[in-house]
This record gives C-alpha cells, structure tokens and sequence, in this order.
C-alpha cells in the first residue's frame, strides 16, 4: 500500500512512475479527475446529506417500507451489519438502509454523499461501478481525493428488467480492510435487491393489464430448456438423461429427486419439449412457496363470490389452466396432508372443482414432480400420503449433486464463461488453471445453481480479462487448500500411516513450522493465517519446541 501511496504521489505532481501499480480503471479515473479539475484536498460540504434531511432517504422512514420486499432487504442488511446507500443510475443517492445514527453527531466530517460523479468527489465505487458496468473497489490511495485516502467503498450495479443498469449498491468504510468477499457479498446484495424490489415492482406493473393476476407470480407458464441445455459428460447426468428422454415418449408420471440447484426444473421441461404436448401449457408450481391458504385456491381456481375479495368473474386454477399440457410439482413434499388429499382425487379422476362451485372439470395434464427430500422416509414419518408417492412416482429420476459428477464441472464452466461474457461484453483473454482446480476441489451445496452464480461474479470481478483463483470467495479457496491437503499428504503416505499415537500433534507442527517460514516468523502474520491468537501460537510452539523457542521466535521476529 504505501508503494500504492507512492504511486498516487508522482502521479499528482506529474512525476514518471510504473503504472503497472495501479489498476487501469483506477488510473483512467484519476485521469479523468485531473482533467476536469477535481480538488485532492476538500469537497462541497453541501453534497452531504443534512442528518435532518434523513427522512428523506433512510428507507425504513419511508411509505417504500411497508412493502415486504424492502424490510426483508432491510433486514437482510441489518444482519449483516452494513451500512448501505443505493443510488441510482445518474449516481444520485436514493436509499439508505441501516443508518448509523451516529452520524447525526459526525456531520459534516463523515456521511452519505447525495451525488457521487467522479467530478464531484472523485474516484469511488459507485461511479466506477456505473461506468464500467462491474462491482467495483476502492480502497486508500485508490481515491484521487486525499482526504479519503483512510476509506474504502465497494459497490455492485444492479439492472432492470431490460438488463440495463438502474443503479448500485454501495457500502462505505472508515478503513481499508475490504477484500473480495466484501465484494462479493454486495454484489449478492446487488442481485437480492433485483429479485426483492425490482421484479416484483415490474411483476406488479404487469398485474395491472391481467385480469387473472394471480397465476403468474407463482406458476411458470413457459418450457424454455430442452435435453441440449443440461450439460455434462458423467457416465450418471448421461443415465439421467437417456432415460428422462424414454420417459418424454410416455406419459407416465415422473418423480424426479435432486438437490437444490442440481437442475430439476430443467429435466422436467426438456421432458415436456420431447413430448407429444410440447406444444400445450408448460405450468411450473413450488409447493413450498404458495402459502397454505392460498394454495387450494391457485391450483383448483374458484367461482364468482366464492370467498371475500374473489374476483367478479372468477379465476381458473392453475391444475385447469395446464390442461392438455405438463403439470410440474416442485418440492412436492411441502404439500400439507389435507391438500395430498384433494390433489390425489384430482389427478385419479381426472377432473377438477372449483372452490364455490359444484360442476367437475375435466383436465388432461402429464404430471412430472420433484423433491429434495426421500418421500419413502417422509411416508414413514407420517408426512407423505403412501398411495399419493405411487400415484407420482411410476419412472424415477434421480439427478446427483454436482460433488458427486466432478467430470460435468468444467464443461458447465467454459459454457457459462462464454453466456456470461456475451451478455455482458466482456472480453475474456485467458481462463487459467488455477481457476479450474479451485472450482473442482469445492464441494457444491448449492450445486449447478451456485457455480453459474460463481462464474458469474468471477467475470465481472476479474481485471484485464484473465479469470484466476483471486476472484474466488474464501470458502472455495479453503476447500482447494484442503484437497490439496489430503492429497500431498496421501503421497507421501500411500501405504498404513505410522502407528504414532500423537499424529495430529505431529501434523499440526508441521504446519505451523510451514506457515512460520512462509511469513519470515512473523507471530502475527502467522497467527492470523493459522486462525488463532498469538499467545496460543507461542503457547503451542513452546511445546512442541521447548522453553526456549519463545525467546528465539523473539529475536527472529525482531
């Protein structure tokens, strides 16, 4: 950091130094900066936000609040324990979430800047973020403006629903202790704002030209992924899909089990766009997300003046409205007891009634359903209907989570890689080795889902096109240091380890000797690194080294 410092020192005073320092974005900005003037030493006081204004701006004084889209995000910010402001694509502040009080008493030295142009305040995350279409950091000496040379901001744009940029999420701090996983959590805070205000915002937009508006927001409607879609080369995802392709012949029920993420959504629509009724309503329900007293009325529909606030003309049911087409059941075991019931007798008569009403409906639907769940163990417990899992469960697939098919990860990855960067415009230079065996040590919990959430982040983290293992989150990073682990250690003992009684204690100096030397004996490098306190570091390496080793490592540290 202080050759960082250095850097930005010559480059003020217009004195030759190697740009290779600094990041491009970083000096473009700088450029910038000293093109149009902007002050090193003071700002415009009045772009602070007055704390007798924060009514203005602090979500949770805002009518915005009452919606549960923004106190759950609200929410979400609080537990983190950030401070964050939103503005929008102009780079004009238009929320605050989880304001700090105390800065009621810290104004005008420290707060949250009503505009944040580069030629207002100079280099920061947010403008950079609108500029260059990425998450981005700024730490220290990375501002052009001295005086927030002791902070740091990060921030992530978030987009709209024609993917345009509508604004970013930025997190400030008074310190420079910001990495990457800072990074990555707003630019998941970016992505949760999307799902959490900005769809359901155009989702109810859409309401208002829908007679039925009720049925989208929980039924998918349209099958968009055939067999060519699900990637893979493991000897199991090619079992999965020759036989979901026989089934895609019949229309027999399908069970499909998988993890969350593993894909099961996508083998029920390559089923359905094999099949006789591809042409005919593809109609997607989550069991868990419906609430339980809305469910009987989405899936069986209802006639006039059924129940109060019933539609004038009534509604069909999501079951009625698949009719002719394929009904996907997703978490099939969230369903209640008494509504396993009433969807059994729908589908062995093959027929539907309305709530309110006394005339039978006939449907015609290919039923597919998923669970995350053993539905032979949840029959057991007294939770799944024994004669409703026979009804569903006549060919069965079961999709392995993606710890279990390592082969298929590297095909997954340089398909994303090359989706991702096409959507983006972003020009990939270089994909290096490291990247790969990162991602195939990690063990996946949230399977597919999670690594195109990955790849994702990674592309619009990484720097001059080349994607490597320092965009990569420090879960992923331990997981590869733990295979890495196990497998030098495997070498070298192929055979029976040593009938040692105190292994562990063997192996836990040999890894504190490693870490001391790679850290030139620093205590507190290495204690940090090691994940425990510098006292406990020397209390373990006297023992393993004798009274005198504290002295030593002392005088080494000196």
């Amino acid at each position: 950091m202080k050759e960082y410092g250095k850097a930005w020192d010559s480059f003020v005073q217009g004195i030759d130094f190697n740009q290779n320092l600094i990041k491009k974005d970083i000096l473009n900005s700088w450029r910038r900066c000293k093109k149009q003037n902007v002050s090193l030493y003071d700002f415009d006081l009045s772009l602070l936000m007055d704390p007798q204004e924060k009514s203005k701006y602090v979500l949770k004084y805002l009518p915005e609040y009452k919606e549960n889209g923004y106190k759950e995000f609200c929410s979400i910010v609080g537990n983190l324990g950030l401070n964050i402001s939103i503005y929008d694509k102009y780079a004009k502040l238009k929320y605050i979430v989880n304001y700090d009080e105390r800065y009621d008493d810290l104004h005008p030295e420290i707060g949250y800047f009503l505009e944040a142009s580069e030629e207002k305040i100079g280099t920061n995350s947010t403008c950079l973020a609108l500029l260059e279409n990425k998450p981005f950091m700024v730490v220290g000496p990375d501002h052009y403006k001295y005086i927030f040379h002791e902070f740091s901001c990060v921030a992530a744009p978030f987009y709209n629903k024609e993917n345009k940029i509508a604004g970013t999420i930025n997190a400030s701090f008074v310190h420079m202790s910001v990495n990457n996983d800072t990074l990555n959590i707003i630019y998941s805070l970016a992505r949760l704002y999307e799902t959490l205000i900005l769809k359901r915002m155009d989702s109810r937009k859409i309401e208002k030209h829908q007679e039925d508006n009720r049925i989208q927001p929980i039924g998918t409607t349209e099958a968009v992924f055939t067999f060519d879609d699900i990637l893979g080369q493991s000897e199991s995802i090619s079992q999965v899909k020759k036989l979901a392709k026989r089934a895609a012949t019949v229309d027999s029920s399908v069970l499909i089990y998988g993890e969350s993420g593993s894909g099961k959504e996508i083998f029920a629509q390559a089923i359905h766009n094999e099949s006789k009724r591809k042409n005919k309503p593809f109609v997607a329900i989550n069991c868990g997300a419906i609430p339980a007293d809305l469910i009987e009325s989405e899936l069986f529909g209802y006639e006039t003046g059924a129940f109060a606030g019933a539609t004038k003309s009534g509604k069909k049911g999501l079951l009625e409205y698949a009719s002719g087409g394929t009904l996907f059941l997703d978490e099939v075991e969230s369903m209640s007891l008494s509504f396993q019931v009433k969807i059994l007798r729908a589908l062995s008569s093959s027929s539907i009634t309305r709530i309110g009403g006394f005339k039978p409906i006939p449907i015609d639907i290919r039923l597919i359903s998923a669970s995350k769940k053993d539905l032979e163990e949840e029959i057991e417990k007294g939770f799944f209907r024994e004669d409703l899992y026979y009804r569903i469960n006549v060919i069965q697939l079961k999709i392995l989570p993606l710890r279990d098919r390592k082969q298929d990860i590297k095909p997954i990855i340089d398909y994303y890689i090359k989706a991702v960067s096409d959507k983006y415009n972003i020009k990939v230079r270089s994909i290096e080795e490291d990247f790969y065996e990162h991602l195939q040590a990690y063990h996946w919990p949230g399977n597919v889902r999670e690594l195109i959430n990955v790849i994702e982040r990674s592309l619009v983290l990484s720097e001059g096109g080349i994607i490597d293992e320092s965009v990569l989150s420090s879960s992923i990073k331990e997981c590869y240091t733990i295979a890495k682990l196990k497998k030098d250690f495997n070498e070298v003992f192929s055979e029976s380890l040593p009938k040692e009684k105190n292994l562990l204690k063997i192996a836990e100096e040999v890894i504190i000797d490693r870490v001391l030397r790679e850290e030139g004996y620093n205590m507190s490098s290495t204690a940090a690194r090691l994940g425990i306190s510098r006292p406990t570091l020397y209390k373990k390496i006297g023992k393993s080294r004798g009274t005198d080793s504290k002295q030593t490592l002392q005088k080494e540290e000196m």
